[in-house]
């Protein structure tokens, strides 16, 4: 299989985190505090109808639930979903990794080293603070199809409890199976006549 927008990185990395070869459902609307690294989730991935509708849940203020959940978006570029976020935080693409391992880091009780810009830094340490006062009832994604960032991801969302609560690996979604180098080998061995 082959899909056109590659998640090849991430269902590695669920694979190698012992989660199989599988994208899990997420569930915007059980979550308090949302962090995003570079993930368009109300824009372009995965599914963004069904992703809006959850994280709309959570943004509704009325007498009845007078709180609303915390959104905290790192990316390069201003995407929808940055542009819905309470605080934003800019760093470069290539910068992804260095965010989620200081993320894991600041999660993990240890101090976030690495990151020079002290907004950034800043940002991070904020989120992991509220990251950590909502275990449970937390969720981060990342638009990164870099496998290693993502097994970060899924140690990160380990830590904060979101397994069986805002990601559910016993409803596993099926947007996408392909496997990058699964379709390179095919063309080499077609090239090859095998």
């Amino acid at each position: 299989q082959y899909d056109a927008v590659s998640y090849s990185g991430m269902l590695l990395a669920n694979e190698a985190s012992g989660f199989g070869r599988r994208l899990p459902s997420y569930d915007f609307a059980a979550a308090n505090v949302v962090v995003s690294l570079g993930a368009d989730f109300l824009g372009s991935w995965l599914s963004p109808v069904e992703f809006a509708k959850g994280y709309a849940v959570g943004r509704k203020i009325d007498e009845k639930n007078p709180s609303m959940s915390k959104h905290y978006q790192f990316e390069g570029y201003l995407s929808m979903t940055g542009a819905s976020a309470d605080e934003r935080f800019v760093c470069r693409p290539s910068e992804t990794g260095l965010v989620a391992l200081a993320l894991l880091s600041a999660v993990s009780g240890s101090p976030v080293e690495g990151i020079k810009d002290a907004k950034l830094k800043a940002g991070i340490e904020k989120a992991a603070a509220d990251l950590l006062s909502n275990k449970g009832a937390s969720l981060v994604v990342c638009g990164s199809n870099d496998v290693n960032v993502q097994i970060v991801i899924n140690a990160i969302n380990n830590a904060i409890g979101s397994y069986g609560k805002t990601i559910d690996w016993g409803k596993p979604v099926n947007y996408r199976a392909g496997i990058d180098s699964k379709f390179e080998q095919l063309i080499v061995d077609m090239q090859a006549g095998t």
